[in-house]
């Protein structure tokens, strides 16, 4: 590890040690407390499809994301039930598996039943392709999907036109690693992350791809220990900028709670450390079944008085966000 990324590490451990996070005194009671509550209902608006160089992204919450290229639809995580375990959804989520029909490429994260849900798995058209991390390929044989490619670290894949690279995260273990993926087609670039902790490996990705868009989880913080694994806002606004991206989106969120911070605290603090830094014009929050299309730089123009149900049009043609 670098000089620097150690500076950097010790910064984000004692700026958290200063920091109050509220929390549930017992999740287990959290839970019982939510079994016999239904989820809130999201406000899902149409699915929008790009045009030339663009790419559209929807959330469906937590960390399901749809990575829309003009020949390529990308869900990623799927997860789409009101149940995880014993943990109740709090927030449905904003779209149903009609709607991803013309799925052609599914991207798995890690293994973590929240990433890799069989119930969901089973509703989504065989015809997909579907990546995944290593040792995980035996886990979709019962699903009978028309490709399951297994990705190691540093591999990639080029499908339809759109070059996926897979890059380690700090999540899982040697038996269950993680993935992230860096997606680049004709449109604006796009690295995913469904679940990591802060670390070197950001700029490395940074270095080699600064992809336009981020999409970082930015829950499981609390306790304090989670952090080996998990982002918090505050770490995962670093991973921005080490990722050298012009917009961040927030994922993983406001749906299950499954650490000890409450449900609502990663999206508050993001609010606060956002407004801090005056940087509302590169994070870009996207509430569940809503969507946002993303032009290449140096392509149009923004557009962001649309009506919240409507997709938004951003320019991606400003330079990322400055430095701390």
């Amino acid at each position: 590890m670098s000089e620097a990324q150690e500076k950097r590490e010790r910064t984000l451990r004692r700026l958290h040690a200063k920091r109050h996070t509220p929390r549930y005194r017992s999740l287990l009671a959290h839970w019982a407390g939510r079994m016999l509550r239904p989820p809130a209902r999201a406000q899902p608006a149409p699915i929008p499809t790009p045009s030339a160089d663009q790419v559209a992204i929807s959330l469906a919450g937590h960390a399901s994301a749809l990575i829309r290229y003009r020949n390529l639809r990308v869900l990623c995580d799927p997860m789409l039930g009101d149940w995880r375990g014993a943990v109740r959804r709090e927030v449905r989520a904003g779209f149903s598996s009609s709607e991803l029909a013309d799925t052609d490429l599914i991207l798995l994260s890690n293994q973590d039943p929240d990433h890799l849900d069989p119930k969901t798995l089973e509703r989504l058209p065989r015809s997909a392709t579907v990546i995944v991390p290593p040792f995980t390929a035996r886990l979709l044989s019962p699903f009978g999907f028309a490709r399951v490619i297994e990705l190691g670290p540093d591999q990639n894949v080029e499908h339809r036109r759109v070059d996926i690279s897979a890059i380690a995260m700090r999540h899982g273990s040697e038996t269950a690693p993680a993935l992230g993926y860096v997606l680049r087609g004709d449109g604006p670039s796009v690295f995913f992350c469904g679940n990591s902790g802060y670390f070197e490996g950001f700029a490395a990705i940074g270095r080699r791809f600064h992809p336009d868009i981020a999409l970082l989880p930015i829950s499981g913080y609390s306790p304090i220990s989670f952090r080996d694994t998990h982002m918090s806002p505050l770490d995962a606004l670093y991973a921005f900028e080490d990722l050298r991206s012009k917009i961040m989106i927030p994922i993983r969120y406001g749906s299950f709670a499954l650490s000890y911070e409450r449900l609502n605290d990663p999206k508050r603090w993001l609010t606060e450390l956002v407004a801090e830094r005056d940087l509302e014009e590169y994070v870009v929050p996207i509430a569940n079944g809503q969507s946002r299309v993303f032009v290449r730089p140096d392509k149009g123009r923004p557009r962001f008085d649309a009506p919240v149900q409507e997709s938004v049009e951003v320019d991606l043609n400003s330079e990322p966000y400055p430095a701390s």
